[in-house]
């Protein structure tokens, strides 16, 4: 397989690992290999055919994770987790502003790039499942609700840990596993009407739709209530 087609297969990257120096000077010379992409690394080579959309930044950084090892040899597969996994599935405008965390198997651990400091922590897993991730635009990411606790322990925001969970429900997460997520913020953050705090993931819930979303547009004001109100139609059921 040519370098080209090599390129064409990750997004616009190559590892330099996977180019013979002649293969280098090549692309560089034809102008395959371009030097003014805003990503720079001497291990991994931005080309014509690279983008720059988020998403490709998250695989360009997927790569550069573990720079000698190609991705068909990353096997079980290394993972985005936490808020990185969110952000590349589109939830929580917050997340990308969160620690970059990699799911790993043990004997990828020789191959981490420490030096660059592009990932907050590697996590090792010694039994990474396929279940346990899923392809987004050919990066491997975490699942929803895993992810999304993982990004709650590193964020204190309201508003942005509120934005999560309801893009979470967007995209098909139950209002009781998004409870059951949420009993990691138990305590954190005060009603301004009460001044207590919420002592479960189902408080922390209607805590949100309290003080952060808005209420549906079609409902009238006295339907909102008992929709907010009563226990046996709760929001959440």
């Amino acid at each position: 397989m040519s370098y080209r087609e090599l390129a064409a297969q990750q997004h616009g990257f190559l590892l330099r690992s996977q180019l013979t120096e002649e293969e280098i000077q090549d692309a560089h010379q034809t102008g395959f290999i371009i030097d003014d992409y805003p990503l720079q690394s001497e291990h991994v080579f931005p080309t014509q055919l690279s983008s720059t959309a988020t998403n490709y930044g998250y695989y360009w950084l997927w790569l550069l994770a573990f720079p000698t090892v190609p991705p068909e040899q990353r096997n079980p597969m290394p993972y985005f987790a936490g808020g990185a996994a969110l952000d590349v599935q589109q939830i929580g405008w917050g997340s990308r502003e969160s620690p970059v965390f990699i799911v790993m198997p043990l004997q990828l651990t020789p191959y981490i790039n420490a030096d660059d400091g592009i990932v907050d922590d590697f996590i090792v897993d010694a039994k990474i499942q396929p279940t346990d991730w899923s392809l987004v635009d050919d990066i491997p990411v975490e699942n929803i609700l895993p992810a999304l606790q993982k990004y709650l322990l590193s964020n204190d925001d309201f508003e942005n840990a509120a934005d999560a969970v309801f893009d979470a429900h967007n995209q098909g997460c139950s209002w009781e596993d998004l409870a059951s997520v949420l009993e990691v913020c138990t305590g954190l953050w005060p009603n301004r009407e009460t001044g207590k705090t919420p002592q479960t993931g189902k408080e922390v819930l209607e805590h949100f739709f309290q003080e952060y979303a808005l209420p549906d547009p079609d409902l009238e004001d006295d339907d909102y209530e008992d929709f907010t109100e009563d226990e046996d139609d709760a929001w959440w059921s």
